[in-house]
């Protein structure tokens, strides 16, 4: 009888690698856990521990696919998540959510495993989506609905001070409901040594709180006061922001010779060789309460940033990661200055720098214990 249910939609990026690193180190700090997601990819991320037992869901379809599949594969994958969820109620009372099916679905299982005495701890990465799913007018019902979710919640657990801040001042939660637990590190090998290219890169979800366009046109900027530096930009644009890719693009074209642009799903397995081609990770986050999973990346792979101190990029810079602040409010003209700094400062300094950094993040973002923090909550009366 699994002593704990983690669920989550996610099976790929950084989402799902958190989700799938938690339940393998909850498995190796000695509870039972059940395993709700679909399968992993690359599979060999996939958990297996004998303390852990996997309930696999069907993966929504990616790319080119009709329309009504794509709906037929994730309503498949909803209803199969929900029941299989439901039916572990019988057996096991604690249940972990991070990054569940929609809150259509997901609000009524809340409700259903509230009233039969199950505790629900819901992992908030942000108080709001970086980007409504409804249009404005519907704006009210959306915000509602994550209200609920909160407080259909018996605790919350979220990765940053600033995002618990944000829970309290948006959504009057009570304090005494939310915990702090930073996710851990990303495992992608040995570090290699900064190459020295004057290459930037912009990774992930490519979306407007991470000032994007701004980061481009201060990448221009710095290359016409003389900055011999290069933005690699490799990931998704956010579907939700309609448009915003296109300005992106437009400015991009601006000065084609400094941009290399690697728009889609970047494989895990192609991180490595991407990483070691560049000088720095860009982090000009705005607006952004969670912890940033790049960034920790990006401290791991022993790469500087240069960035804000917005949400959990300020409490990695205090557990040590090595960067260049944007100063002055997030512009074009603030983040050229920060990389026109960044270059005057000798490589070898940065590289000391960014391995030190490396070196305490691995030690203070640990699996174990944050394995042990949700085993805890878990078994608190």
């Amino acid at each position: 009888m699994p002593e704990i249910c983690l669920m989550t939609k996610a099976w790929r990026s950084g989402a799902a690698w958190v989700a799938q690193m938690l339940a393998q180190a909850i498995a190796e700090q000695g509870a039972t856990i059940a395993f709700v997601a679909p399968l992993a990819d690359p599979a060999e991320r996939d958990p297996r521990h004998p303390n852990l037992t996997r309930i696999a869901q069907p993966r929504e379809l990616v790319g080119d696919h009709p329309k009504i599949k794509r709906i037929v594969a994730s309503l498949s994958r909803i209803g199969l998540s929900v029941f299989s969820v439901l039916k572990l109620r019988f057996t096991t009372r604690n249940f972990i959510f991070t990054i569940p099916e929609p809150l259509l679905f997901t609000l009524p299982m809340l409700a259903i495993l509230r009233l039969t005495g199950a505790k629900v701890i819901f992992i908030v990465h942000d108080a709001q989506p970086h980007a409504w799913a409804l249009p404005k007018a519907l704006r009210g019902i959306e915000r509602g609905a994550h209200a609920l979710s909160y407080r259909l919640s018996t605790m919350l657990v979220t990765l940053t001070p600033a995002a618990r801040d944000a829970l309290i001042e948006d959504f009057g939660i009570s304090d005494s409901k939310i915990h702090v637990i930073p996710h851990g590190p990303f495992t992608l090998g040995k570090a290699t040594p900064l190459p020295g290219s004057g290459r930037l890169l912009i990774f992930g979800s490519l979306r407007r709180n991470k000032s994007v366009l701004e980061v481009i046109q201060g990448v221009t900027l710095a290359r016409r006061a003389g900055s011999d530096v290069t933005l690699v930009l490799a990931g998704e644009p956010l579907k939700q922001e309609p448009g915003y890719w296109d300005e992106c693009l437009a400015a991009i074209a601006e000065d084609p010779a400094g941009f290399d642009v690697r728009e889609g799903f970047l494989p895990d397995e192609a991180l490595p060789d991407l990483i070691a081609t560049v000088d720095c990770f860009m982090l000009a986050y705005q607006n952004f309460n969670s912890q940033s999973g790049v960034g920790v990346l990006a401290a791991l792979a022993a790469r500087p940033v240069i960035g804000t101190r917005s949400g959990g990029i300020d409490e990695l810079f205090e557990r040590g990661l090595a960067g260049q602040l944007i100063q002055d409010g997030v512009t074009p003209e603030s983040i050229a200055a920060a990389i026109i700094e960044f270059r005057r400062e000798d490589l070898s300094a940065w590289r000391q720098k960014a391995e030190d950094g490396a070196i305490k993040i691995a030690d203070t973002l640990r699996w174990d214990t944050i394995a042990d923090d949700y085993i805890a909550l878990c078994r608190k009366s």
